[in-house]
């Protein structure tokens, strides 16, 4: 009984954990770097998850989803404070998009700050390890005074549409630089950051192996993607014009007729083009657990990317994914592919990507499934985390 109270004040002792996420816990997909981390060290520390504070101003104009986009943020705010399913809080904070003026930014920092400071006081956080995977709230973390903070840069965050590109870089290049522990999962960030950091650590991506493998040992067979005749060829994840190559889509809809393009997940694009063909089919968002069940119905899992800065520095989640399901992949090249040459068909331009998905229809090797899965079976989230914390043990011990 009382080495049982021991540990829970050794529990108790560690310092609790405000993220400040770049992403919302309510509707964006849980199996993005911030939601998959910040689960697995609420089992350890107590967990105050901030949902995204936004870091371009949306347009009506360009942006057709822009009003259901609002609406979901209004109603992810409307639930202030509320404890999830994983035992950590989760704060939606009023956050207004005046990131075009200095003035209108220190207004919504101390607005954000209040709100901040408020819950953590309500969860008795007296003091906390700040985590920030959204690089405006730098400047929150500075009001509530940071003891230790770690920056996750997984992405080039001014190459997102709609951001104020030199704020932004401004915000990047001082966390990069301050930061007790820096994480990146792309190998050319990771390298300039150790020129400026040397506490900048390579994590890489996870993958939630147990959900994946298990999956594409199931019979389980969603109703929507059931009816669709095969083979299919699929993608899970956000279709948009930041990331996927729609004009590539186009072009193998119209050279496969007789394969089905289905596309699981939110779509941001102007996706009217495909929507033309007979064979394409959007079966919209679904539940992160459900994913696998989606992927698992593919016979070819595809990475449409754009040739652009975004997809130059990122390193997709989707590819340990896809290996653990098994299954063909066909991408177009990005660098963090090169490390799974040798089991993707990288497609270095249109007519390539038709041919690698006629060969890879083909393949049926159950060793090749396997080796699939053996390739990322040791990627877990759990280890990543793992190796996160043993970093913040260590320094703050």
């Amino acid at each position: 009984m009382r080495e049982g109270s021991k540990k829970n004040r050794v529990k108790q002792e560690k310092l609790p954990i405000v993220c400040f996420a770049g992403c919302d816990w309510w509707y964006h997909n849980r199996g993005l770097f911030c939601p998959q981390v910040m689960t697995r060290l609420a089992k350890d520390y107590k967990v105050l998850f901030v949902n995204s504070l936004g870091m371009r101003i949306p347009s009506l104009k360009k942006d057709q989803n822009a009003p259901k986009k609002i609406l979901r943020k209004l109603r992810s705010i409307s639930r202030f404070i509320k404890k999830a399913e994983n035992g950590m809080y989760v704060l939606s904070p009023l956050s207004l998009p005046f990131l075009g003026s200095s003035a209108g930014r220190k207004l919504n920092t101390f607005s954000v700050f209040l709100q901040v400071k408020l819950a953590m006081i309500l969860l008795g956080f007296r003091e906390a390890i700040f985590y920030i995977g959204c690089p405006p709230a730098l400047e929150v973390a500075k009001l509530l005074g940071q003891k230790y903070l770690i920056y996750e840069r997984t992405d080039l965050y001014e190459e997102m549409p709609g951001a104020n590109r030199s704020y932004i870089i401004s915000l990047d290049d001082e966390l990069a630089r301050s930061a007790n522990l820096v994480l990146y999962v792309n190998r050319a960030l990771w390298q300039q950051g150790l020129n400026i950091n040397k506490n900048s650590m390579l994590i890489g991506h996870g993958v939630d192996f147990d959900l994946f493998a298990n999956a594409a040992k199931s019979n389980h067979t969603p109703e929507d993607i059931a009816k669709i005749p095969r083979p299919i060829i699929g993608f899970f994840g956000d279709v948009s014009d930041k990331t996927s190559d729609l004009a590539l889509l186009k072009f193998a809809a119209g050279k496969l007729p007789e394969m089905s393009f289905v596309f699981v997940g939110p779509v941001s694009a102007d996706v009217s083009g495909l929507r033309r063909f007979a064979n394409v089919h959007f079966l919209g968002p679904k539940p992160y657990a459900e994913i696998p069940f989606y992927g698992n119905q593919f016979d070819v899992a595809i990475m449409p990317w754009n040739k652009n800065r975004w997809i130059e520095f990122c390193n997709p989640v989707k590819t340990k994914e896809y290996l653990a399901l098994g299954k063909p992949v066909v991408s177009t090249y990005y660098p963090e592919i090169e490390p799974y040459s040798d089991l993707v068909y990288i497609a270095k331009d249109y007519d390539a990507f038709v041919s690698c998905i006629r060969s890879a229809t083909g393949e049926r090797d159950p060793a090749k499934q396997q080796q699939h899965r053996e390739r990322v079976r040791n990627e877990t989230w759990d280890s990543k985390v793992a190796q996160i914390k043993a970093v913040i043990e260590k320094d703050l011990s």
